[in-house]
């Protein structure tokens, strides 16, 4: 809005006026009241022009202000775009090492479960072959003395009825192969002579 500026005018000097009214005539006054409705014009016009001229310049104003909330808003926009983007990149950054932590852990225990499966193994391995050949031997050893035991009884049941042992077989077996030796010996001497 334009601001007008008042101007005082300066003190005039009284003029002294008749006290008789003046007479004006019909056409003096139905042109005065033309000036009056002119002027009023003139008037609404100019006020009319002021009125224009400062909505203009109020949308203008209006206008600038829409824009510079519109890059405003473009730029805050723009600029919390940039930091949600960043958030979610560090977001993927911290769930890329917290899975690469996990998958380390994880290949580490697996490696100390293989070495834990292995040496149990072993263990297990060699508590079972140690409790094989145990159990072999006491088992061969049971055997055996069973076996004394049988022939033992064998023999003397065989005795018993006249019936030689196989002991004293083998025996008799080894005295035929010596005696058989010294025939064979004897007889090759007196082929010669």
């Amino acid at each position: 809005m334009a601001t007008r500026k008042i101007v005082k005018k300066p003190a005039s000097r009284t003029v002294k006026r008749s006290t008789r009214p003046a007479i004006k005539s019909p056409a003096s006054k139905a042109g005065a009241a033309h000036k009056v409705v002119l002027a009023g014009l003139g008037a609404a016009e100019r006020t009319a022009e002021r009125v224009q001229d400062n909505a203009a310049k109020v949308y203008g104003l209006i206008a600038r202000e829409a824009e510079r909330l519109a890059e405003m808003t473009t730029e805050t926009t723009q600029a919390m775009a940039r930091k949600a983007n960043s958030f979610v990149r560090e977001g993927q950054k911290i769930q890329s090492n917290v899975q690469a932590a996990a998958e380390a852990k994880a290949r580490e225990v697996a490696k100390e479960v293989t070495a834990f499966a292995a040496k149990s193994e072993k263990t297990f391995k060699k508590n079972m072959k140690g409790t094989v050949k145990t159990t072999a031997a006491n088992a061969k050893e049971g055997i055996s003395r069973l076996e004394h035991v049988f022939e033992a009884r064998v023999a003397r049941t065989l005795n018993t009825f006249g019936i030689p042992s196989s002991q004293n077989v083998r025996e008799l077996q080894v005295r035929m192969a010596e005696l058989q030796k010294a025939l064979a010996q004897l007889n090759r001497r007196g082929v010669r002579a």
